[in-house]
């Protein structure tokens, strides 16, 4: 049996940007298409270095994660494209202060790059840079992705070069996400030095982020092209028209989406008709709202009896093969006009690829159906023109509303200080805030009443429905609220939802210098009053023994402790309803102890 090529190495994102031992997160600035919270939720994990082998962590990681990283990250997001999950953990609408949204009309262009930009601060205070530019969007998909990770370094060394434009990229992000300090990121990045993966070497960085940039779609002007590979799981024909002409005829290989091949083929125009192999993927899971929960620990046996499910490529790029070295330019750019033309914001990576490359490219074609022109004729578009008019609509509103929460104390009504617009008149329009009911739009309205919400479950986030017959889509947007939400909410929602234990556990293990596993439940787990989260409470309860250990271990602990502990207790005492007057006792009494450990130890 002929032995199949090795894929290109696997590379587990989210450890990737792991800070090193020693190491922690000065800023980290994300664009992507799309995004769920649980997503944003294990990037914070992961920048904290808590993330789990499932992407995930505990409650109290995640509150460490907040805490430390409120400031230093923001994920910058096509507005309309945050996903509403079947069933939102309550304590999730705090991640809204992490999210910015782009609000480019998406009827005429869209945000669309994938990108992780992230800086490290060591001990001795250098800083390091990694850079990610990829297909990948902020989701739990299971799509085929590629992706290129570049290690930046305030120092030249071996296997380093500069990189063109990254300045104007870090700076353009940083204004995105509403930083003041973008100059200095631009000129801090146009000095680091980047190494490239093995195998490959920095050509050019390709910056299609502002209006009207286009990216270069011309092949590499030195040296001839023996052959061209296209990758993309969405197509159009004027792209494919232009593709058709590189190279010479019989080298040129398209891999898409089946959809799209089909699509493609039934056009008059015959775009595909330069291209001499033809492979299919499934197509990418694009549909962000009401995603299923993740994979949960499902019996062997269930999992031998289910049909495995159809590989889909999300993956973009384009190969342009000259002789042992391929030219390839990877990164968000699907092989449309509507991406390479300047109207998207898309960025792309060129590299000069060794004859390592190949092995890759040859598993990824191992793994396509090879498909002919004559069968995707005779194949028919799917009928998708209930979803599409949906998602005109979807675009049409968030295109033309720019809404604003409006509170009164805890009473808030969504104001949309115009009238919302859909696309087509049957569609129904629903709103609430995140963390309550949909309510239907009233008609002819511009404001929402939404009634009273308490502090640990209020959110920047509210939630969206359009609905046709059956048919819906629905999604999270993020909007200004007036007057801002309390200073406290933070403490208010994480108290809320830790419960006491996760408190015990989470004080001790910052005293303990935050290096012993620090509880056991899920961040997205609700535990305050549960029974389980309650059980073993008498065996983790933070004593005095505990604070003059910790003290002795290290005098600063305490200090660096303190700052947390009593606007958490206060926070706890106000907002956790499962309290007993018991448990209430028991933390005033330990707030007394720690007072006069405070008297004590504090100099």
């Amino acid at each position: 049996m002929k032995e199949r090529p090795p894929a290109w190495p696997g590379q587990p994102y989210l450890d990737e940007l792991r800070p090193e031992r020693g190491e922690t997160v000065r800023l980290a600035l994300f664009a992507t298409y799309s995004v769920d919270l649980s997503a944003i939720a294990a990037v914070l994990l992961a920048l904290i270095g808590r993330n789990n082998e499932r992407g995930s962590g505990a409650a109290i990681d995640f509150a460490e994660a907040v805490d430390q990283l409120r400031d230093r990250v923001r994920i910058i997001i096509q507005r309309g494209r945050i996903a509403k999950p079947i069933a939102l953990p309550r304590v999730a609408g705090i991640l809204d202060q992490f999210v910015v949204e782009q609000t480019h009309d998406e009827r005429e262009r869209s945000w669309h790059p994938k990108i992780a930009l992230v800086a490290y601060e060591s001990e001795k205070g250098s800083t390091g840079w990694k850079l990610w530019i990829g297909s990948r969007n902020l989701t739990r998909t299971q799509d085929l992705e590629l992706g290129v990770l570049l290690h930046g370094q305030p120092k030249r060394g071996k296997g380093r070069a500069g990189l063109k434009g990254i300045g104007r990229l870090g700076a353009n992000l940083a204004k995105a996400a509403g930083r003041s300090d973008s100059s200095a990121i631009a000129a801090e990045l146009d000095a680091v030095w980047w190494e490239a993966p093995d195998g490959f070497r920095l050509r050019a960085l390709l910056d299609g982020l502002e209006e009207n940039v286009a990216l270069p779609i011309d092949p590499p002007e030195e040296g001839a092209i023996d052959g061209v590979t296209i990758v993309s799981p969405f197509l159009s024909p004027d792209f494919l028209k232009t593709a058709g002409r590189w190279g010479q005829a019989g080298t040129r290989t398209l891999i898409s989406s089946m959809p799209a091949l089909v699509d493609m083929a039934n056009r008059p125009s015959a775009p595909l008709s330069a291209f001499t192999r033809v492979l299919a993927y499934a197509a990418p899971d694009e549909t962000i709202e009401n995603m299923l929960p993740a994979p949960s620990a499902a019996s062997p046996a269930d999992d031998d009896d289910a049909e495995p499910q159809p590989m889909a490529l999300h993956a973009k790029f384009v190969a342009f093969h000259q002789g042992d070295t391929t030219i390839v330019r990877v990164g968000s750019a699907n092989a449309t006009g509507r991406a390479w033309s300047g109207r998207n914001s898309e960025v792309m990576i060129e590299l000069e690829a060794s004859d390592a490359f190949n092995p890759g490219l040859q598993f990824l074609i191992g793994k396509a159906t090879t498909v002919t022109l004559a069968e995707l004729a005779q194949a028919k578009p799917a009928d998708t023109s209930v979803v599409d008019a949906l998602e005109e609509s979807r675009k049409a509103l968030t295109a033309s509303w720019d809404p604003i929460l409006r509170r009164d104390q805890d009473l808030f009504v969504l104001d949309a200080r115009a009238l919302p617009r859909l696309a087509h008149q049957g569609h129904r329009l629903s709103a609430g805030h995140a963390n309550s009911d949909l309510l239907a739009w009233p008609q002819g309205g511009t404001r929402l009443d939404l009634g009273k919400l308490p502090l640990s479950i209020q959110s920047a986030f509210i939630q969206i429905q359009i609905a046709s017959g059956d048919e819906a889509l629905r999604w999270l947007q993020r909007v200004e609220v007036d007057p801002p939400l309390d200073d406290t909410r933070d403490l208010a929602a994480l108290a809320s939802h830790m419960g006491l234990r996760a408190f015990h556990d989470w004080m001790r293990a910052r005293l303990n210098g935050e290096t012993i596993p620090a509880g056991n439940f899920a961040w997205d787990e609700d535990v305050g009053g549960s029974a389980r989260g309650r059980s073993a409470l008498a065996d983790s309860r933070l004593t005095l023994e505990d604070i003059l250990t910790a003290w002795a271990r290290d005098p600063d602990a305490f200090a660096r402790v303190d700052k947390h502990f009593d606007p958490y207790v206060e926070a706890l005492l106000t907002h956790d309803e499962n309290l007993s007057l018991a448990e209430k006792k028991d933390l005033n009494e330990l707030r007394q102890i720690w007072a006069m450990a405070r008297m004590q130890l504090v100099r």
